[in-house]
This record gives structure tokens, C-alpha cells and sequence, in this order.
């Protein structure tokens, strides 16, 4: 019985890890530290975060002559290039939408240089898929457009008691989403609020202000 009793609870152990490798893959570990019994509740708290949104441009008609199967082998290549470039400067990615990245910066734990991670994450990435094009052949040769903004969100649990999300939300996010959907492949672009911060630290030029949906003036961008 001693014996049953032991096997028992090393089965369940190695579930318990095989459960935790799974969410590892699917969460960052940051998002993983805040999952207990006590910090599962729905609702958010405003922070200070520098967002970034990263998304392939060229998937949509590269998906036409693929098979399934090789278009998912391909937009995982480029998708983990983007988490890859985000957690090496400690950042969370938030979640992959169909084609993109979208991930934040100084959250959970504060990071003083949160501005400047992102921008180095961004950079990265850039590198990153530049070396993917010696391993893929030409048609696979995709690229990011990537956008870069700072702001208040609402950082938490969002969802229902059966279905949560450890997100972000707020006009902060929608921003850096309509300044990534304005560069093209494998440009960065950052806001004036982003620039402000790192100033000193990056070399910029100037492109013309944009238009983006749901905003009534024109966004400065870099």
C-alpha cells in the first residue's frame, strides 16, 4: 500500500510538470507567476506599458499556393522569431493574432527601460527574420511590420469566470496597433510618446504623420 501510495503521487507530479511545459509554450512565463488561487480574479489594474505589435506582411497571399501544412510550419518559423526577440529582453507576449505578436512591456515587474526594450525587441526581430530568408526558400520570404507606443492600459484577468485572458486593454493598445498596420516590411515604427523617452538613445527619421482609425488627428510617427 506504501508503495501504491508513492507511484500515485509521482504520477501525478509528472502531470502536474507536463501541465506547466504546456502552459510555458502557450503563455509567457511572467503571465505563468500570475496564476494562483488568490490572483484569478476578473478585472485589471491601469499600469504604464510599452506596447508592441508585430505583424507578417505578405501571409495572405503566400497562404494562396501553400498547403496547410506548410503554411503553418512557416508562420510558426516567423512567429516565434517575434516571442523569441520579446522574452530575450523580458518582455510578455500577450497572444498571437492569426499573423501577428502583440506583446508589452514593464509588467508585471517594472522595468525602468521599458521604451527601450521594446525598440531592442523590434530590432532583434528584424535580425531575426533576416536570417530565417537562408533558411527558407524565396516564396517563404515574409517580413514584420512592427509598431511601438507608450500609455496607460488596463492590465488583468479579462473574460468570464470560465474563460480568462491575462491581457491588456485600453486606447494605448489600439494605437500601437494602428501605427504597426501603417509601416511596411520590415519597417519600425514609434510614436512621438515613444520617442520622448529613449531620445538620446536610438536614431530616428521622421516619416509623414498618419491617419489612423478612431483617432481625429494625425499620429506622429518614427
Amino acid at each position: 500500500q506504501g508503495l501504491a501510495i508513492v507511484l500515485e503521487d509521482v504520477t501525478e507530479r509528472k502531470k502536474l510538470e507536463a501541465q506547466r511545459r504546456l502552459l510555458e509554450r502557450m503563455l509567457s512565463p511572467t503571465v505563468i507567476d500570475q496564476i494562483g488561487p488568490n490572483n484569478l480574479m476578473v478585472g485589471g489594474r491601469q499600469v504604464e506599458l510599452t506596447i508592441l505589435f508585430a505583424d507578417i506582411r505578405g501571409f495572405t497571399s503566400y497562404s494562396e499556393s501553400q498547403s496547410p501544412g506548410e503554411l503553418v510550419g512557416v508562420l510558426n518559423r516567423y512567429l516565434a522569431a517575434g516571442a523569441e526577440a520579446v522574452l530575450a529582453e523580458e518582455g510578455t507576449v500577450d497572444k498571437f493574432l492569426g499573423d501577428a505578436v502583440m506583446a508589452w512591456f514593464n509588467a508585471p515587474l517594472p522595468q525602468p527601460d521599458h521604451t527601450l526594450r521594446a525598440v531592442r525587441a523590434a530590432l532583434s526581430l528584424r535580425r531575426k527574420v533576416q536570417r530565417l530568408y537562408k533558411e527558407l526558400p524565396p516564396a517563404a520570404h515574409l517580413a514584420f511590420g512592427v509598431g511601438i507606443h507608450c500609455g496607460e492600459a488596463v492590465l488583468g484577468w479579462i473574460g468570464s469566470e470560465s474563460r480568462q485572458d491575462f491581457t491588456a486593454i485600453g486606447d494605448s493598445v489600439n494605437t500601437t496597433k494602428r501605427i504597426q498596420e501603417q509601416s511596411v516590411r520590415n519597417q519600425i515604427l514609434i510614436s512621438a510618446e515613444a520617442l520622448r523617452r529613449i531620445k538620446t538613445q536610438v536614431k530616428v527619421r521622421p516619416i509623414a504623420a498618419v491617419t489612423a482609425k478612431g483617432k481625429q488627428d494625425p499620429l506622429e510617427v518614427y
